[in-house]
Formats: structure tokens, sequence, C-alpha cells
């Protein structure tokens, strides 16, 4: 666990400049875009990957964002 991982094709991290938002970047490009920003001022504390998922961990709730782009509350 931590502030950044890796899924599939795919680099997450926590935007370190705002708590409050996930970014994406391909393996091996160092440019992150915006990807989700948590619901109702939700801090995310910590992200992980499992296979392809990647799970949130927020000051509030845990939601899964799934291979096929969906997220949802856990």
């Amino acid at each position: 666990m931590g502030n950044v991982c890796k899924a599939g094709a795919w680099l997450f991290r926590i935007n370190p400049k705002n708590d409050r938002e996930l970014q994406k970047a391909s393996t091996g490009s160092s440019s992150y875009s915006f990807l989700w920003s948590a619901p109702n001022g939700e801090h995310i504390l910590e992200i992980s990957a499992k296979g392809e998922d990647v799970f949130i961990e927020t000051d509030r709730h845990n939601y899964v964002r799934m291979k096929s782009g969906g997220i949802v509350c856990r």
C-alpha cells in the first residue's frame, strides 16, 4: 500500500498536491493525468493494486477502480 501502485499497464498515484485526486499514467511515462476525485471532500489515504483493480482507501470509505474503468464503493 502507498501513494503509487501499478495495475495492468497503468501507474496510479495520489496527486501529491491534492490528496482528494487519483491520477494515472501509462507504464514508462512520467506524465500523470487526472482520473478521479474522491466524493464529498474525502481524502485518499492509500492505494493498492490487486491484479488490474486498484483499491482506494479514503478517510470515510473504500473504493475499487475496476479494470473496466468503473469505480464502486465497497
